[in-house]
């Protein structure tokens, strides 16, 4: 099958016409999409590439569920709901089994989420995926990142480290005692946290998702807001997995390794504890620290309160 074939045969799909607002779908130049009046539209990007995001000898099945819930990621991160998402795929050579395993779990997530598929391009070359992914929410009420204030408290949802955990044991498994199927999951298929970041839009001052460490995106946080933050060592939510291995291997872990796709978000003084207590209803919330006016600086308070020296602060590209 030639790329048009490849196309009509895995990925196109019929949708009611009221599905997504969607007005034109895969088959023209361009998708055509309806956004509500009262709504505004946000739009992310990510690439997958095989060898740097997922090892080479990952199934089909898995690339698929974590090239979409990366991107979903992005729309909790923003409060948004996920409506239309595009796909660029480079393959290096037409492999029909992986077509089918792929494109059947990427159809199965989209339709779980209620997105439409609306477009994208095939070709070849090294493995890799794109995924755009546009989302919706009401006229400014998305989250951002740069809403932080000071005395603000700082949460994260769930725990961290376990897909750091699972990445290390697979490329050093002698190093690395083997992680459990739950650890492995994971790594391989992170869950975005769409309700919750929904949930977040009326309550929460600013919101990153942590996908190069909670260090690297907190700071993105502090930089866009024009503060700084001390977090607790003894208040983050370690991953069980890293009960395993010495306590500053599991800190770099928790607090750098990346690929946790929780969110990391901040709540105003005074929040009240049924607010609170609604969003652990959603998912397990953690405050682990307070925004301060310390500009751009963030402190890892540890034992007796003194100030813990990381070396690493998170995943970067071209380091």
């Amino acid at each position: 099958m030639n790329e048009f074939e490849i196309i009509e045969q895995y990925f196109k799909q019929v949708h009611p016409q009221s599905q997504g607002d969607l007005v034109l779908g895969i088959g023209d130049d361009a998708a055509i999409v309806t956004v509500p009046e009262d709504s505004e539209l946000l739009i992310s990007m990510d690439t997958l590439v095989a060898g740097t995001h997922f090892p080479l000898e990952t199934a089909p099945e898995d690339i698929a569920y974590k090239a979409l819930a990366v991107n979903l990621s992005d729309m909790a991160a923003m409060g948004a709901f996920p409506r239309w998402v595009s796909l660029s795929l480079a393959l290096p050579e037409n492999d029909a089994d992986w077509l089918k395993r792929f494109s059947s779990s990427f159809n199965q997530f989209s339709n779980e989420e209620s997105l439409v598929l609306i477009g994208g391009d095939i070709t070849r070359a090294p493995l890799s995926v794109t995924i755009q992914i546009h989302g919706i929410a009401p006229k400014g009420k998305s989250l951002r990142r740069d809403g932080a204030g000071i005395g603000d408290s700082i949460y994260v949802t769930g725990k961290l480290g376990a897909a750091a955990y699972a990445y290390q044991n697979i490329i050093s498994s002698n190093s690395f005692p083997s992680p459990t199927e739950e650890e492995l999951q994971r790594f391989l298929r992170p869950e975005p946290r769409i309700e919750i970041g929904i949930k977040l839009r009326s309550i929460a001052t600013s919101c990153i998702d942590i996908s190069d460490g909670l260090v690297s995106d907190l700071n993105h946080i502090l930089k866009a807001s024009e503060v700084g933050a001390e977090i607790q060592l003894s208040s983050i939510p370690y991953a069980d997995s890293l009960q395993k291995l010495d306590k500053d291997k599991a800190i770099e872990l928790a607090l750098t390794g990346g690929d946790d796709y929780e969110l990391c978000f901040t709540l105003p003084d005074g929040v009240s504890e049924e607010l609170v207590n609604e969003l652990h209803s959603i998912y397990p919330v953690h405050c682990i620290g307070k925004i301060n006016k310390n500009n751009f600086k963030l402190d890892l308070m540890g034992d007796n309160d003194q100030i813990y020296t990381i070396q690493k602060t998170g995943y970067r590209h071209f380091n």
